[in-house]
């Protein structure tokens, strides 16, 4: 399969829509609200580094262009919603703040276990609604503090900092985590 740059692009809009509605709600609501932004890319099949990279049909050159893309139209809209809704930037930077203070082996383990939580929320299974899998893996990611390199980037324009170390580490952590779960449930 080839990626598609335009799908890639807008699965990190959308993946940034979870981002604000959780910073203007925050909480359990704030972390199921953020729900909707997966649903949406799963329903309309955009192409989603954390959701797709255990994936076979995509070379190692379309997963990374996959997420680059992911990135780019996460960190877009995290800046338009910076300049449109600037009250939810001092949110925003408490949490780069807190990203930039963790070790890079804390941050990996917690983005392993969002690449968990991620990999069962958009793995399809059976012939039921995967909408149940997607509400409870995005709620127990944010809930738990994990780090999705996606959402990273969007709350990183929206707070206007990153550390620079955050984002290959984050994305290499969601990766692993997302591989050695579908290696750890495989039939």
């Amino acid at each position: 399969m080839i990626c598609s740059a335009r799908k890639a692009l807008a699965a990190g809009v959308l993946i940034c829509m979870g981002c604000i509605v959780y910073l203007k709600v925050g909480g359990v609501a704030g972390a199921v609200l953020f729900s909707a932004g997966l649903w949406f890319v799963v329903n309309f099949d955009a192409e989603l580094f954390t959701g797709r990279v255990t994936r076979a049909d995509y070379s190692p050159v379309q997963k990374l262009i996959m997420l680059l893309m992911n990135v780019g139209g996460a960190f877009a809209c995290g800046l338009l919603a910076a300049l449109c809704l600037p009250d939810i930037a001092p949110t925003a930077q408490a949490m780069m703040d807190g990203l930039a203070a963790q070790s890079p082996l804390a941050l990996l383990w917690k983005a392993a276990m969002c690449g968990v939580c991620m990999y069962l929320a958009t793995t399809k299974v059976g012939d039921g609604s995967r909408l149940p899998f997607v509400v409870y893996g995005v709620a127990l990611f944010i809930l738990s503090g994990y780090g999705h390199s996606i959402a990273i980037a969007g709350y990183a324009a929206i707070a206007g900092r990153i550390a620079w170390w955050i984002l290959p580490v984050a994305a290499a952590g969601n990766a692993a985590g997302s591989y050695a779960i579908k290696w750890l449930l495989k039939k």
